[in-house]
Order: C-alpha cells, then sequence, then structure tokens
C-alpha cells in the first residue's frame, strides 16, 4: 500500500486521467440497469416448491398475476359506453394476435410519412384515418391534442421508437386472454347440445356488434346477469343498492419475461381512456409496476437530496471546499462505478438492491473522511516539510487502515453470496464490489487532488498553529471521558439495552408481502383495497385437489365436495380468511346443468346424477387451439386427465383483517386443516401459487438472514485477529457491532418494521459500517499505544483524531439518510430510518463502547513478538507493508 500511495503522489496527473478513464468506461452501464421485484428474482430456482409452482403454471397457466380493473363511467349502460369500452378492449388485444402484414405496412407508412422531416399532427393522423387503431397508437406515443402542432425530426424520431417497442411487444404476444363483458361467453343448451355463446355477437369479419337501443342494452344485461358466476367476475354491485356499478376487465399475461414494460404499454392503453372512464387498477403486475416506479424516482430524486444533505453537513465540518468537494467526488465516483458495472453485468435493481446507492454514500464518505481528517490533523507537520513527503507520511499512516477495514468490510459483504436469494447474493456482490471501488478512488483521487491543490490552510479549523474546537471536539471529549472515567455505568447501560432489545427482537414480524411496502392511504394500496371489495382480489392462491383417479374430477360427489369448499372459504363466518372470490371447474359444470333446465336459477348447482356430467360434457362444444384434449375454457381448472382441479381463491383485503405474509401462511394452514378434515381418503391437496412464493421466501430470509449474520461476524472476527496477529482482537472487534445489531433488531421489534426484503441487509450494513469504525479505532489505538502512551491517554489520542472522523461521517449520514423518511415507498422510508439508527449505533460502539471494553479489561494490542500467538503463522503486517515505519513513530 505504501509503495501505491508514493506512486499516487509522483504521478498525481496520471492518476486522475486514469479515473476519469475508467468512469468513462463504467458509467455507460447505469442506463442498462433495470428495475425487477418479480418472484423470480428472488426464489432459488432448485426451490421444489419453485419448481413445482412453474410446472403448475405450465398445465394451468398463470393464473395467480393477472392486470384487473374496474371500468366505471358516468353512464354505464349507454351506447357510448360500450363503443368506449369495445375500443380499450380492442387496443388491448393488438397484443394478443400479432399481424405481421398489417404491422409492417403501418411503419412502412409511417416512415414515409416522416421522410419529410417534419409533419402537422392532424396531418399525420390523416393519413391513418382508414387505421383508427394506429391512429390511437399515435395519440398515446406523442400525447398532443392540438392538430396544428408540428412534430420535428426529432419528435418523429422518438414517435417511430415508440412504435417499435409496441410492435416488440405484439411480436410476443404477451397478452393471453382478456376477460370482460364484452369478451365473455356463456354456455346455452338447446336441442341436446351444449355450445358456448358470446354475450356480445360479432359479424362475419370479427367485429363485435355492439348493443346501441336501450332494448338492446337492456337484452345484454339481462344475458350478464343471467350467469350468477359472473357476478364479481365480469361486473361488481353496489352492496347498498345492488346495482351494477363497475364492469371488470382482467388481463391474463403469456410470455411475460419482463413484465415491467410489458404492464406499463398496457397502462398506457387503458390510461388513454380515463378521460372517459373512471378506470381502478391492480393485480401483481400492476403493483409491481408502481413498486418499479417508485424506487426509480427515490432513487433519482432522493438520493441527490441525501448527497446534498451530506455535503452541507462535510461543509459545516470541515469549512473548506476541498472539505466537500473531495469526499463528494469520491463518494459519486463509487456510486457510477458501481452502478455502471451492474448495468453492464446484468444485476437489476430490486427492492434489497435499491440499498446499493445509499450504501455507497455511507461507506464513500467514510473512507474519504478519514483521509481528509488524518490530512487536517497532520497540516502542521505536512507543511513543515517536503510537500510530497509529509502527504506521503500523512496518507500512508491512513490508507492502510482505510485499505484493512475495506477488505474486512468486502469479506463481510461477500459473505451474501452464500444466500439462496438471488436479489440477496447479487447485493452481497455488488456491495462487496462497491466498497472496494470506494477503497481505491479514495486512496487515489485524495492523495492526488491533495499534492495538487495549494496548501491552504482553513483558517475556520485552526487558530494560527492549533485547531480551533468545535462542537464535535467536545463530543469527543464527553465520549474520552465517559470511557476513561465513567466505563463501568457505560458497561451496564450498554448491558440494559441489550436485555430491553432481545426482547424487542422476538416481536420483530417477518414479512414479503409487497403490499405492505406501500403506505395506508398510498392510492396503489387503495386501489387494490377496492379491487378487493368490488371483484374479490388481485392475486389468488392455486389449490390443487387430486381426485386420485382420472376422470375423478367429473364425479359429481367431488364436485359437491369441492362446492362445500368454496362455500366454506368465502363464508360470513370466515372473514379472517380473506378470500374474496372462488373460480372452479364446478362453474362450468353449474352453469351447463342450468342451460339444460331452461336457464332455471334453482339448477344453478352440481346435478346429482354421475351420468348428467358425462353426458354435459360429451355434448358440450368448445375450442382446443392447443389439443392437449382440454376446451381451452377449462385449462386453468382441470389437468388433462381431469384427475385434479386447481381451484382459484382470489385474496383481498377484508375489516380487521389485512393481508400479509403471516397471514398468507396462516390462511393456508387453516384450509389445509380443513382439508384434511374433509377430504375423502384417496384425494390428495397441495396449496401453491403466487402468495405461497411470499411465504416461501420468508423461510429464506430468515434463514439466509441468520446465517450471513453469524457468517459475517465469524468472519469478520477472524480476520481482525489475523490483522492484529492477536486472538483477543477478534472479539474485542465484534463487541460494538453486535450490539449495534442487536439494538437495531430492538428497535425493529418495538417500533413495529417488519423484516422483509428491503431491510433484511440492515444487518450486513451494520457490520459492513460497524467493522470499518472499529479497525479505524482498533488501528490508531495500537499505533498511539506503540508510543508508549498510558491505556488513557491512548484512548483520549485516539478519539481525538479517528473518533472525529468517525463522528465527522456518522453526522453527515444521520442527517443525509433521514431525508428517505419523506419516501412514499415504505421500504425506503424505512432504510433511511434504520440506515440512519445504525450510523449512530455504530458510532457509539465505536467511539464509547469499545474504549470502554478497552478501560475495563485493558487491553492493550501491542504487536506480539514474530515467534508468538498468530504472528508465528502469519505476518499480516508485512504482507500488506504495516512494518513499522516513519508515519507510525510520528506523533499524530
Amino acid at each position: 500500500m505504501n509503495r501505491y500511495i508514493h506512486f499516487v503522489l509522483q504521478r498525481p496527473v496520471l492518476i486522475l486521467i486514469l479515473l476519469a478513464i475508467l468512469t468513462a468506461v463504467l458509467v455507460p452501464g447505469i442506463p442498462k440497469l433495470e428495475f425487477d421485484n418479480s418472484v423470480e428474482s428472488f426464489m432459488p430456482k432448485n426451490d421444489p416448491e419453485y419448481i413445482y409452482y412453474n410446472e403448475m403454471k405450465k398445465i394451468y397457466g398463470d393464473n395467480g398475476r393477472f392486470a384487473i380493473m374496474a371500468v366505471s363511467s358516468y353512464n354505464l349502460w349507454s351506447a357510448e359506453t360500450f363503443r368506449k369500452l369495445d375500443l380499450l378492449i380492442s387496443d388491448l388485444e393488438e397484443y394478443k394476435a400479432f399481424n405481421k402484414e398489417r404491422e409492417t405496412s403501418r411503419l412502412k407508412r409511417f416512415d414515409s410519412m416522416a421522410s419529410r422531416g417534419e409533419i402537422r399532427y392532424g396531418a399525420l393522423m390523416a393519413a391513418f384515418d382508414d387505421d383508427p387503431a394506429f391512429q390511437r397508437l399515435l395519440a398515446r406515443k406523442t400525447r398532443i391534442s392540438d392538430k396544428t402542432d408540428l412534430i420535428g425530426a426529432r419528435g418523429l424520431k422518438k414517435l417511430r421508437a415508440g412504435i417499435l417497442r409496441s410492435m416488440d411487444f405484439k411480436k410476443k404476444e404477451i397478452v393471453d386472454t382478456i376477460v370482460s363483458p364484452l369478451t365473455a361467453e356463456d354456455i346455452k343448451g338447446e336441442n341436446d347440445t351444449l355450445e358456448t355463446y358470446g354475450l356480445i355477437e360479432t359479424d362475419d369479419s370479427g367485429r363485435r356488434i355492439l348493443p346501441s337501443s336501450q332494448k338492446e342494452i337492456e337484452e345484454f344485461r339481462r344475458r350478464l346477469e343471467r350467469n350468477p358466476s359472473f357476478e364479481k367476475g365480469l361486473y361488481s354491485r353496489d352492496a347498498q343498492t345492488g346495482e351494477i356499478t363497475d364492469f371488470c376487465v382482467v388481463i391474463k399475461f403469456i410470455n411475460l419475461d419482463d413484465q415491467d414494460p410489458a404492464i406499463r404499454e398496457m397502462m398506457e392503453v387503458t390510461d388513454s381512456y380515463r378521460s372517459y372512464f373512471t378506470i381502478i387498477s391492480s393485480g401483481v403486475p400492476v403493483v409491481n409496476m408502481w413498486m418499479n416506479e417508485y424506487m426509480h424516482l427515490d432513487l433519482f430524486r432522493n438520493i441527490p437530496l441525501v448527497l446534498l444533505v451530506v455535503v452541507i453537513v462535510f461543509y459545516i465540518n470541515f469549512r473548506s471546499i476541498r472539505g466537500v468537494v473531495l469526499p463528494f467526488v469520491t463518494l459519486g465516483l463509487a456510486e457510477l462505478w458501481i452502478l455502471g458495472l451492474m448495468g453492464y453485468i446484468g444485476y437489476r435493481i430490486t427492492p434489497v438492491g435499491v440499498s446499493i446507492p445509499p450504501l455507497m454514500i455511507a461507506v464513500g464518505s467514510s473512507y474519504a473522511i478519514h483521509l481528509l481528517n488524518q490530512y487536517y490533523a497532520d497540516f502542521n507537520a505536512i507543511m513543515e516539510t517536503e510537500r510530497r513527503k509529509g502527504l506521503y507520511e500523512s496518507m500512508t499512516h491512513i490508507s492502510l487502515t482505510v485499505l484493512l477495514a475495506g477488505l474486512t468490510t468486502f469479506i463481510a459483504f461477500m459473505t451474501l453470496a452464500t444466500s439462496p436469494v438471488s436479489a440477496i447474493r447479487e447485493w452481497g456482490i455488488a456491495s462487496a464490489i462497491g466498497v472496494m471501488f470506494a477503497v481505491f478512488i479514495s486512496c487515489s483521487l485524495i492523495p492526488a487532488c491533495l499534492v495538487l491543490l495549494p496548501g491552504t490552510r482553513p483558517s475556520v479549523l485552526f487558530h494560527k498553529d492549533k485547531a480551533k474546537k468545535t462542537v464535535v471536539d467536545r463530543i469527543i471529549a464527553l465520549m474520552a471521558k465517559g470511557a476513561i472515567i465513567h466505563y463501568h455505568k457505560v458497561l451496564i447501560i450498554v448491558g440494559i439495552l441489550i436485555v430491553v432489545s432481545v426482547a424487542g427482537m422476538t416481536r420483530i414480524n417477518i414479512e414479503t408481502s409487497f403490499m405492505n411496502y406501500f403506505r395506508e392511504h398510498d392510492p396503489v394500496k387503495l386501489s387494490t383495497n377496492v379491487i378487493g371489495d368490488k371483484f374479490g382480489g388481485g392475486w389468488s392462491y392455486d389449490i390443487l385437489i387430486d381426485s386420485g383417479k382420472v376422470d375423478g374430477v367429473k364425479d359429481p360427489k367431488f364436485l359437491v365436495m369441492i362446492e362445500e369448499f368454496r362455500q366454506w372459504l368465502v363464508s360470513d363466518a370466515n372473514p379472517h380468511l380473506n378470500i374474496g372470490r372462488t373460480e372452479s371447474f364446478s362453474d362450468f359444470i353449474k352453469t351447463m346443468h342450468m342451460a339444460m333446465n331452461n336457464d332455471d336459477i334453482s339448477f344453478f348447482r352440481i346435478p346429482e346424477n354421475p351420468l348428467d356430467v358425462i353426458d354435459y360434457l360429451e355434448i358440450y362444444s368448445g375450442d382446443d387451439e392447443d389439443s392437449d384434449g382440454r376446451f381451452d375454457e377449462f385449462e386453468p381448472f382441470v389437468d388433462i386427465d381431469f384427475r385434479t382441479c386447481n381451484l382459484l381463491a382470489r385474496l383481498c383485503e377484508k375489516e380487521d383483517y389485512h393481508v400479509g405474509t403471516t397471514e398468507i401462511s396462516r390462511i393456508a394452514d387453516e384450509i389445509a386443516a380443513y382439508l384434511d378434515r374433509t377430504l375423502p381418503e384417496g384425494t390428495s391437496y397441495t396449496i401453491s401459487g403466487f402468495p405461497m412464493m411470499n411465504v416461501k421466501l420468508v423461510h429464506y430470509i430468515v434463514t439466509g438472514q441468520m446465517q450471513s449474520l453469524f457468517l459475517s461476524l465469524l468472519v469478520v472476527g477472524l480476520i481482525v485477529a489475523l490483522l492484529f496477529r492477536q486472538i483477543k482482537a477478534g472479539p474485542l472487534a465484534l463487541i460494538p457491532m453486535s450490539v449495534a445489531v442487536i439494538i437495531n433488531f430492538g428497535i425493529m421489534g418495538w417500533l413495529h418494521i417488519n423484516l422483509d426484503m428491503a431491510t433484511s441487509v440492515i444487518a450486513a450494513i451494520t457490520i459492513g459500517i460497524g467493522v470499518d469504525d472499529t479497525i479505524h479505532f482498533l488501528n490508531t489505538f495500537r499505533q498511539n499505544k506503540a508510543r508508549g502512551l498510558s491505556i488513557d491517554e491512548t484512548i483520549r489520542s485516539t478519539l481525538a483524531v479517528s473518533g472525529k472522523a468517525i463522528l465527522f461521517t456518522s453526522i453527515a449520514l444521520v442527517f443525509g439518510f433521514s431525508i428517505l423518511i419523506t419516501s412514499n415507498f415504505l421500504p425506503i422510508a424505512l432504510f433511511g430510518i434504520l440506515t440512519a439508527t445504525t450510523m449512530i449505533n455504530t458510532t457509539i460502539g465505536a467511539l464509547l463502547i469499545l474504549p470502554s471494553v478497552i478501560k475495563a479489561t485493558g487491553t492493550n494490542l501491542d504487536r506480539p513478538e514474530s515467534g508468538s500467538g498468530i504472528g508465528r503463522y502469519l505476518n499480516i503486517d508485512k504482507f500488506f507493508g504495516m512494518e513499522q515505519s516513519n508515519s507510525e513513530k510520528r506523533t499524530d
């Protein structure tokens, strides 16, 4: 390390050029970053339940994740409402079946118009009067209302990119099914046949024949209300009046590898109709889209605010331009480098990964502040000798400590690479690399700039030859007094805090339900609640019940058992189950039975005679596009052997009964208990679906958190023992970090902060930041003790230099991260709270608890002889170039 610092001081311009080149190489990776919070970004691919979940989707489709919309209008039963709804659905259907000839023709015609270089919006739209659907797409992409507006070459280029993006989604045919009153089919029975018919008829070209007169609208309404299974499926009623108030539009997806841009495309379509309709959207893809949006907004809006606050606090502390600019540039480059690298290697920003930028601010500023603080502490000595020599002695003294702290933090974060949860594993690797980026940048940029900049004395910090006493100095003095004189009281208070915190840890709730990431009155959460009230919920369990034999699903006894189960799920006596609606194969059988009995509603039930079910299925005519032996409408509910029935149970929030991971697990347990009691011998069941994947994540979060925590502490303790060549140094270093982790978890428990995907990395951050502060303190303590000082004098001297840098960093980051509390996205707000708390805890741990323990135990950390202790096996000091130099012998 000493050689590298010498190289930097001798060739500072070359170093700055190198940093600029590396920045230019890495920054282009930032636009490649993508945001992802899908279950696929978290679940281990080899997990048995996850494998089963994916196999189930191959058989029954992805029924748990869909976009669902409540569509209402001031005049729901009008010809204009049906016309507008038809246009909306038609625009969505363009993503269901790709028409290559039509899309190619559209693009050619557009390119012909765009070749003019500029064109009036009205003229562009007029050119496609024969293609209203494409006109609507152009209107969505341009968002221009005035026909006289001129679209320039740049605007046309941007518009073409939007057209190509839409075409790409159409090619993928991302929409599998659109369920709505205008696309729904029912079953009718006549002349000993059962066949499907559309609630809305179509002409020979496939266009829907919409009701226009009041009589036709009333007839449509009668057909819609005829089938009881359509309620809460195609429409919803007002709870007081019983009137139909909303139509339901459900978009089921397929080939949805990258769901965020796809759902944004769908929402762009629906948003274009909000001038006529009131549209409330929800469902897992919609919620995930808003999560990505919130993460994106917070990343690019709140992080600059954090930086601004940190810079202001830096200026208050150092009162010099370089004391602000150099740390700011250091942490800024570390930020850009790691985000760029993540973009290049395909790491995505997840609810866990969104904490990486603020983490880089924490570690980047910490390393920079330690270097600058050492420079100011050695300012007089530097000015009294040749500039480069003085800087060399100052920078080699502190850069070694920075390197050791960085390496230890690197290894602590790399322990998360063992996590089975891919998002946490990627967070650990990216954070570890980011830490080393911060070390390299700070140890390169700051010495290089200091040797080039004039040696200006920061007058506000100095009285001629002596440093001024600041508020930070007074705090440090109090810390020293507490550690030296009142160390017994300090340790007693710490013991009490640990007991209280352990009690709080028992109250921690583990949660991975993404809905809990939104504040109580957030529009996303309110929309989800509305969808739950109107249509039973936006995500569902897949409850697969195996009859034990081929065609067992066709047995009336089995179907009656399914119906009894469904009634139990939605019963008013069981609101704690949070099931708002169920769907099953039995709905088709009940509808067939009613259709074959003159639409008598009393026959909307399972027939008693087994032959009736067999006959109904034999005379039923439907489509089987994939020729798998199941009619298309049956595919979400039965397997090809008609052995297993898939019952879909939608989850929703109910009054006094919220839905979170704990509740999802409890509900699944109650469902399992009911099925264990009621299922006949020979039948079996499996509860799967998207909610169960969230429950599975809880298991991985808890086990992964505990494993990584203990592994991190073990590794850090071992490394510190090796670095200081004393076994006792390891446990000593773990004391402040362990206390900080326990207090953090205690605070989470007492304040009811959930342990979720975002907060699960707080322990790793606590260790990462804590080990940095601890090594800085211990290494400086050892250097001062080697000068022959007493323990009391060593503690005071260490706190005066390293303590000041630690406190500077802590104050800046506590204020900076407090800005995140204002975020609308709870993970970001809680991350801000917990990170600020972490900074306070680790600072107190390093500056008060650690020296108190040293004072109480009389630990001195003197270098052992090379033939004793760990030193006989490994000379770490020599490996890192830490053999005692002139810089260590001088007075700090």
